[in-house]
């Protein structure tokens, strides 16, 4: 079971409170040249100055394909291009993202844990984008976040598991 889910709804948060039935399934690791062991923090992320691997998306569907066995939930982040490789290869999954009227919300959580400007450029900048890729994504099944809500308020992993039985 995959989960795709926006920047701040709480993917790190629901693996933390579901450790042996969720995995926060990130992509850092697939999309810079990064040392092996390296931990990452919320500053770390859309970092202009590390070494970004073009192409990232193939070899990071690769790895979430080796891992979908486990009976476990997956929670990936919503990039538009790794959700089209999904896709093509017939691997469902759900989409959660906000509504388009939660920005403030988002940029609010951001900033609270540690985001770079960079980061916030992106994600705040480029909202309205954002939100209409996922709107007309027509593959996964879309779970749309009301402001306050984050991805532990709405997704009932035990029943999300049973599923898979």
């Amino acid at each position: 079971m995959i989960i795709a889910a926006f920047a701040g709804t709480g993917k790190t948060v629901l693996a933390k409170l579901y450790p042996q039935k969720v995995i926060d399934f990130g992509c850092m690791p697939y999309k810079y040249n990064l040392d092996e062991n390296e931990e990452f923090a919320e500053a770390d992320k859309a970092n202009p100055g590390l070494d970004f691997i073009f192409g990232w998306e193939e070899s990071y569907v690769q790895a979430v394909k080796k891992n979908m066995s486990g009976g476990k939930i997956l929670l990936i982040p919503s990039d538009h291009r790794v959700l089209s490789l999904l896709e093509n290869e017939s691997i469902p999954y759900i989409l959660c993202y906000p509504k388009r009227n939660a920005k403030l919300v988002y940029l609010k959580r951001f900033l609270e844990r540690g985001n770079t400007k960079y980061f916030i450029d992106i994600f705040i900048g480029s909202w309205n984008i954002f939100i209409d890729i996922l709107e007309n994504d027509h593959y996964g099944r879309h779970v749309v976040l009301e402001p306050e809500q984050f991805l532990s308020d709405v997704i009932n992993v035990n029943a999300l598991l049973g599923e898979l039985k």
